[in-house]
């Protein structure tokens, strides 16, 4: 608040929630990663256990048992990870989780950097988790990354854009400081350039324990020898290690410096940035700190550039003012009452549309495409040609008899054109002009005929706004749009840039975009982009041809695009609806119907088990069974006509572990053999549902094993809400929600969002079917209100639910299941599940199986919504009416325990 800038200093703690573990956590990787490699065994196989490594691990000669994981990390990557290349390949897939984006700790970084809040962030980490977040929310524009030597000359003490700095170097150039004698010392060049921004600035620390002699003796101390940090430095540390012992380094630190030093308690790395921080920033109106006279180094965006010998006079004042104050709005920015110069003149600052350049601020390339009067003049290229080509009378039909056509080479075609010039904003606003005298609407006959456009307005807004925005402006070309009869095309200068290339990882761009879950993201243009989204030309970013593609395939039209073959040029064609239209009476038939495109509710098996195991037992039923084996190693499984048959290796967990099975008579059935057996397919499906049992546990899932039901509980809020990853964008949904009494805030029932699960054969394939569904408590976790009673209502919720609804409910389920996998996902296992290694792998599919049918409009269904809303409100009444009866002692969910004690009580199935 009061522009001090503090300096900050970020740990391994920081990086957690964004999937990079602590330093403890690494440690054990580490061992996991080494043993795999010496006994020939793939990093990934999920069938590898805590207890095939850890021996290993602590039969090592240097392995200190006095010493904690996290004290053993230098010695444990020096020994373990000692080749370059192998340190590299660990590191690279360590601090890249697949699809685990970053934290909303680093999200708010990045605003807080963007306003120029805090300028300098220097990290002891090797992830790119703020690097990734900046790239997502095109906040900042540009941030600077130092992690070589090579880099330092990009270091400045008072930076124009905001700088990050890897003390600890780069794992990618292999200048990674990880081993002892690597991290007693930082290198002399880049302490000799942090030292002045250590001296003059605040210092906040956060999650970082300050166990290394580098950091914390040739930074810290050395400094506070100085005399210096009389700014301070603020310490975080976790609310519940607040009576933990710091490490001796940071108890030498406070010593030297007195009050100076002061330790400050957090709840954690996110809630202090997104919460503690930005929020209440925002709240007590703190404005941008951005120094305009900051020093600004090569390599930056074309956009951001400054375009010495033009003058700030050429923006148009009056638009300048409006877009501002609008993206300040749309962002949440503080606004003065009345916009005044000073407020105008930090904006353009902090939004990049000027630069200094001299002693004086000129406009950058963004500021003068978007807000001079005619950037065409200085930059030709700046420009659209419209060029729409067809016969005659289609072409007169759709701009006007005295349109003034011109021949083309082939007869009876002709050609409009128009070249489309001003400020970026008023492109794009004749654009669209142009482009809805093409998208005409007809009259489509039907059971219920209804009107329709030949393309999807948000759509054409969308391949318009992605020219414009994204195109290189260095290219000495225009973008063109050319129009047909029955198309639209654009195609604009300069293809893919870096940060999107690498994300497609040589697919094609249209199929990397239908299969990812989260949006892929990459800016050659930040600071128009950033414009165009606080202006409410863009919706989300990144989530620009996402929506092109969905609202034109609800038109029923077609869409391509991608980068040419030399990646020069970025081309998206609309296709129009596909029905012939009656020019006289401007109507059309279906082409049969519409097409709809259904979702299943199955989650394919691609991987089932090859082998059941089974053995002699003279049990009658699963309780008697483990009743007799209690305190021996016994696996899930069911007893049929006295054998008990189990997915589980029962040879390997007999000669590993104490069990009640006679290894000489354990006998191995093909797992189709089983299924041939009379009565079976009913014992294979009773042990594929064990396994889903166990995946379920693992998702922290409340389970009804005779139901085959799973909900989430409450947790310390009356609502608990889950964010996942929908079918096109981030999703968040409350999964249990506090039902009231409708005379007062009194919790009468939960509502818990609910999934029935089973597993289902289909001739030669497997699949499990997703019923979502609904369950209802008196607690919020596992004490049901009359279950018996309760059925019928449920059904009835659910059958309130209708095909979008439903189909987000899968979506939801299936992103839980499969911990928003991009690809197969397996059954997992609980971490404490000694068993687990004798399990075999079963990998499902992450997406459920489609298929498009020629349908009506559901126009029909629009009239329900009275009739649900009436339904839904008895249902309410009866509910609480069965809520507030007494509880009549009916069991609950089966308790707690472990896998052999839950066994007893699921002879139901």
């Amino acid at each position: 608040m009061d522009s001090s800038e503090p300096v900050l200093l970020l740990g391994a703690g920081a990086s957690i929630t964004s999937g990079v573990p602590a330093a403890g956590k690494t440690v054990e990787k580490v061992a996991r990663w080494a043993w795999c490699k010496e006994n020939g065994r793939h990093p990934d196989d999920f069938t590898i256990r805590r207890s095939d490594y850890w021996p290993w691990l602590t039969a090592q000669p240097w392995y200190r048992p006095d010493l904690s994981p996290a004290d053993l990390y230098p010695d444990a990557i020096d020994n373990l990870l000692g080749v370059k290349s192998d340190r590299r390949e660990f590191f690279e897939k360590l601090i890249s989780p697949p699809e685990v984006p970053p934290s909303r700790g680093y999200v708010a970084l990045t605003q807080i950097l963007h306003q120029g809040w805090i300028s300098t962030v220097l990290t002891t980490n090797f992830d790119q988790c703020l690097e990734r977040a900046a790239i997502q929310q095109n906040r900042p524009h540009r941030l600077v990354s130092i992690s070589t030597p090579a880099d330092y000359v990009m270091f400045n003490s008072a930076p124009h854009d905001p700088q990050l700095v890897f003390l600890h170097g780069s794992v990618k150039h292999y200048t990674d400081k990880n081993l002892t004698d690597e991290v007693q010392s930082l290198d002399p060049l880049l302490v000799e350039r942090l030292r002045p921004l250590l001296r003059d600035h605040p210092v906040i620390t956060v999650g970082y324990r300050g166990a290394e002699p580098s950091v914390m003796r040739d930074l810290f101390l050395a400094q506070a020898e100085a005399g210096g940090f009389l700014h301070g430095v603020y310490w975080c540390v976790l609310e519940n290690e607040l009576d933990s012992s710091p490490s001796p380094w940071v108890e030498q630190l406070a010593d030297a410096i007195g009050s100076n030093f002061q330790l400050v308690p957090i709840r954690g790395f996110d809630d202090l940035f997104e919460k503690d921080l930005l929020t209440s920033m925002i709240a007590a109106g703190a404005r941008p700190t951005r120094r305009p006279s900051g020093h600004s180094v090569g390599g930056m965006p074309a956009d951001m550039r400054p375009l010495d010998g033009l003058d700030l006079s050429g923006f148009e004042r009056p638009l300048l003012q409006a877009r501002l104050r609008q993206y300040a709005e749309r962002t949440d920015l503080w606004r003065p009452g009345d916009v005044d110069a000073a407020w105008v003149e930090e904006m353009t600052d902090r939004l990049d549309l000027v630069r200094p350049v001299g002693g004086q601020l000129v406009p950058t390339l963004a500021g003068w495409l978007l807000f001079s009067r005619n950037p065409s003049r200085e930059f030709p290229q700046a420009r659209v040609e419209f060029r729409a080509t067809g016969p005659g009378h289609w072409l007169r039909g759709r701009f006007g008899e005295d349109v003034e056509l011109d021949p083309t080479a082939r007869d009876g075609e002709f050609s409009v054109q128009r070249t489309v010039t001003g400020n970026l904003w008023s492109q794009l606003d004749d654009l669209i002009d142009l482009l809805a005298l093409v998208n005409f609407q007809f009259r489509l006959k039907a059971e219920v005929s209804r009107t329709v456009n030949a393309y999807n307005a948000i759509a054409i807004k969308e391949m318009l706004v992605n020219a414009i925005v994204h195109r290189d402006y260095d290219r000495d070309e225009a973008v063109q749009v050319v129009v047909e009869p029955k198309s639209i095309t654009v195609i604009s200068p300069g293809g893919l840039v870096d940060e999107i290339a690498v994300q497609v990882a040589g697919q094609s761009f249209q199929d990397a975009i239908a299969e990812r879950t989260s949006p892929i993201k990459g800016y050659r243009n930040p600071a128009i982009s950033d414009l165009f989204y606080g202006g409410g030309q863009m919706d989300r970013r990144g989530s620009g041809l996402s929506d092109m593609v969905l609202a034109t395939v609800n038109n029923n039209g077609a869409v391509n695009f991608g980068p040419s073959a030399d990646n020069t040029q970025f081309t998206v064609t609309l296709e129009a609806r596909p029905e012939a239209v009656d020019e006289i009476t401007n109507t059309a038939l279906p082409i049969a119907e519409e097409t709809v495109r259904f979702s299943s509710n199955l989650i394919p098996i691609e991987t089932m088990p090859t082998k059941v195991w089974h053995a002699a037992t003279n049990a009658s039923s699963n309780r008697s069974f483990y009743r007799a084996a209690e305190g021996l190693a016994v696996p899930p499984g069911h007893v049929s006509d006295g054998r008990f048959y189990s997915l589980y290796d029962l040879e390997e967990l007999s000669d590993s572990m104490v069990t009640p099975f006679d290894i000489g008579e354990i006998e191995v059935l093909d797992f189709n053999e089983l299924i041939g057996m009379p009565g079976g397919e009913a014992v294979t499906l009773k042990l594929l549902h064990e396994l889903l049992f166990e995946h379920l546990k693992t998702k922290g899932l409340q389970i009804e094993y005779d139901r085959r039901r799973a909900y989430f509980a409450r947790g310390d809020e009356p609502e608990l809400k889950v964010s996942y990853q929908g079918r096109l964008r981030k999703a968040t949904r409350t999964v249990v929600k506090a039902r009231t009494k409708r005379e007062s805030d009194d919790v009468v029932y939960y509502e818990h969002k609910a999934v029935s699960f089973s597993v289902l054969r289909f001739g030669i394939d497997w699949a499990v079917v997703l019923t979502p569904g609904y369950a209802f408590t008196r607690d919020g976790v596992r004490n049901p209100i009359s279950r018996e009673r309760t059925n019928a209502l449920s059904t009835r919720r659910a059958a309130r639910d209708f095909n979008p609804s439903v189909l987000q409910d899968v979506s939801f389920w299936l992103a839980i299941l499969s911990g928003e996998a991009e690809g197969l996902f397996a059954l997992e296992h609980r971490a404490d599940n000694d068993l687990a290694r004798f399990a075999p792998p079963v990998l499902l599919s992450h997406r459920t199986p489609t298929i498009s049918f020629n349908v009506s409009a559901f126009d029909e269904l629009a009239q329900r919504d009275t009739e649900i809303d009436e339904d839904l409100q008895r249902l309410d009444a009866e509910l609480e009416a069965l809520a507030l009866e007494p509880d009549e002692g009916e069991e609950g969910l089966s308790p707690e325990g472990n896998h052999r004690g839950e066994g007893e009580q699921r002879d139901v199935d």
